[in-house]
């Protein structure tokens, strides 16, 4: 099957932790791996905390568009 996000993939999560049950709220972290049986995604935070978080609580950071003049 087709992964949403790949490997090492800058997201925003967005919703509740598997492994505490926190909240994160708007925070910015990488995919590390995807657990094939569960569905869902490990992921590495900016202060290096790693969490399995469902793929509905994550989301791809808006890019830029640009405009042409």
């Amino acid at each position: 099957m087709f992964n949403k996000f790949k490997n090492g993939q800058a997201v925003i999560v967005y919703g509740y932790g598997e492994n505490d049950g926190k909240f994160y709220n708007n925070k910015s972290a990488k995919v590390i791996l995807r657990d094939p049986y569960f569905k869902d995604y490990l992921i590495k935070f900016k202060d290096n905390t790693e969490d399995w978080v469902l793929e509905k609580y994550l989301r791809i950071p808006y890019n830029k568009i640009k405009r042409r003049k």
